[in-house]
């Protein structure tokens, strides 16, 4: 199943190698883990089963986890045959807070995760690196995402990446554009076979507003400025992006 990205751009080994002003650029990015896990319903099940569990999670991680923010996305344009039907995605501000919300998990997590697995059959768990882009109004809530598929162009690299989807990003902003955006690089987990690099992640609070995000880039120069920023840096025409119905399990508190 191919899910989050060939893990080629290892964030941490990279480290010693960076200049000052990269580090200047990552702290200000403020990359955080996020978990996704790809499932499938069990024979018989289906939202209005992993709905309730979901409920009782984030009962729980108000208790346990509380700066863990949760997310179930189920497709809704792509090859239906060859996605999930149910990924699970989960964040932490930071790795530390991730750390111990697994260890609280683990230790008293077990009957939630029995209902989970009764609902949901989960064949890959990874982790990536969220990188903010352009996040005016913070973590989304219900609406839609979108993945691109991008690669990084020879003789660029993830932090020249990083300052082009800003440019971009904040050219469609200029534009009338609502959406927020991320990009997702991998770290733990992902399959070795992965033909990319990163995802380019865009959500929406709303299929009007992706729509008509989607007008601006057609019919409104939006494509164009997509060329200006990433010319020579980064290609995001790997694959036909994929659409999600997003629906917020509980937003972890700051």
């Amino acid at each position: 199943m191919k899910v989050i990205i060939k893990a080629v751009l290892m964030c941490a080994a990279a480290l010693p190698f960076w200049s000052q002003t990269a580090l200047s650029q990552a702290e200000q990015t403020k990359p955080g883990p996020v978990e996704a896990f790809f499932c499938n319903f069990q024979p018989g099940k289906g939202m209005a089963d992993l709905m309730p569990v979901a409920q009782r999670f984030a009962k729980w991680a108000d208790q346990n986890d509380s700066s863990y923010s949760a997310w179930i996305l189920t497709p809704a344009f792509g090859q239906f045959t060859k996605l999930p039907q149910v990924v699970w995605l989960g964040a932490n501000p930071t790795g530390n807070e991730m750390g111990v919300g697994q260890d609280t998990w683990r230790k008293s997590g077990g009957d939630l995760q029995k209902a989970f697995d009764s609902v949901i059959a989960c064949g890959a768990h990874s982790v990536a690196s969220s990188v903010p882009i352009n996040v005016p109004d913070g973590n989304p809530g219900d609406g839609v995402v979108m993945f691109t598929q991008c690669s990084i162009d020879d003789g660029s690299d993830w932090m020249k990446a990083i300052a082009a989807h800003k440019q971009y990003s904040g050219a469609m902003r200029e534009l009338g554009s609502k959406g927020s955006s991320w990009l997702f690089f991998p770290m733990i987990g992902a399959p070795a076979d992965m033909d990319f690099d990163y995802w380019g992640v865009s959500t929406f609070s709303s299929w009007s507003d992706f729509f008509a995000g989607y007008e601006l880039y057609v019919n409104g120069g939006g494509w164009k400025k997509g060329m200006e920023a990433l010319k020579g840096v980064a290609d995001c025409r790997e694959g036909s992006p994929s659409l999600w119905d997003v629906k917020l399990v509980r937003q972890g508190a700051s």
